[in-house]
């Protein structure tokens, strides 16, 4: 560390640049994952991703541009609506059922460990299931179609929600809680008028963005027979690219207007 001596005669010292860290910290990772992980230099082939991208934005064969955009009006808007309706329904489902589960898992609410042990169990089982295995359950068990999607999608947000709205709870102001229990309160009427009012802003807010998750990860699920657009992108991955595109260019936009208006509803919550 370097010392200065200003005009006043005080003495100051420079605080250590930490960017040096930094890099070096990234440099010896990147040279022992080039190490622990096993990779063939022969197989990545870049030359390859231009025409992947020119194959994706660019109308096959004799198509025209008005058959490529004309193609997201006529074919996608209902495999549209079935990605955001199964999205809407698994994402507000999942966080309704998560909001017993955080409360459980709240050791400053429950304070028995019999309870709220069993109950973070519950939830970190289910957190640990990835979106993609819990819609091949679900396919097995009703089918392909947007019934899948929605068990999937309201299961994984169920395990999300509730570890994040636990964390909360275990935050909150006792003060009410324990003013209210104070005057003979049950535990249910100090959590409706104590524990909610805190939590709900906070709850509101990562639904909503749990919702953003959901509208992307949904389009995977359509791999496995979940509907919606990624059934489409499926059935054309191999033979049209342009159609692929398309649906890329459309969930693009739905993405970035979800996200527009997540950010200005949270903003407006905080």
């Amino acid at each position: 560390m370097t010392k200065y001596t200003l005009t006043n005669g005080k003495t100051v010292t420079k605080p250590f640049n930490k960017i040096w860290i930094i890099v070096g910290s990234v440099v010896l990772l990147l040279f022992l994952f080039s190490r622990l992980i096993p990779y063939d230099a022969s197989f990545i082939k870049l030359g390859e991703l231009r025409i992947i991208i020119v194959k994706l934005f660019t109308p096959k064969g004799n198509r025209t541009w008005n058959d490529y955009f004309s193609y997201i009006f006529t074919s996608l808007i209902e495999p549209l609506k079935e990605t955001l309706n199964m999205s809407f329904a698994g994402t507000l489902l999942g966080s309704l059922m998560a909001v017993p589960l955080a409360v459980l898992s709240a050791k400053n609410i429950v304070k028995l460990p019999i309870i709220y042990i069993p109950a973070r169990t519950i939830m970190n089982l289910f957190r640990t299931i990835p979106a993609m295995i819990l819609a091949l359950i679900a396919v097995f068990f009703v089918g392909t179609g947007i019934l899948s999607g929605i068990i999937a999608i309201t299961l994984f947000t169920f395990g999300i929600m509730s570890k994040m709205l636990y964390e909360v709870i275990e935050t909150i102001d006792m003060s009410p809680v324990e003013a209210l229990e104070s005057t003979g309160a049950k535990k249910v009427e100090s959590l409706r008028y104590a524990v909610m009012p805190q939590v709900l802003p906070v709850f509101i807010s990562y639904l909503i963005y749990i919702f953003e998750i959901n509208v992307r990860s949904s389009t995977i699920l359509g791999y496995v027979g979940a509907g919606g657009i990624g059934t489409v992108i499926k059935d054309n991955i191999l033979y049209n690219y342009d159609r692929v595109g398309a649906s890329i260019i459309l969930m693009f936009v739905v993405i970035l207007v979800v996200q527009l208006i997540s950010s200005l509803v949270r903003s407006k919550l905080q």
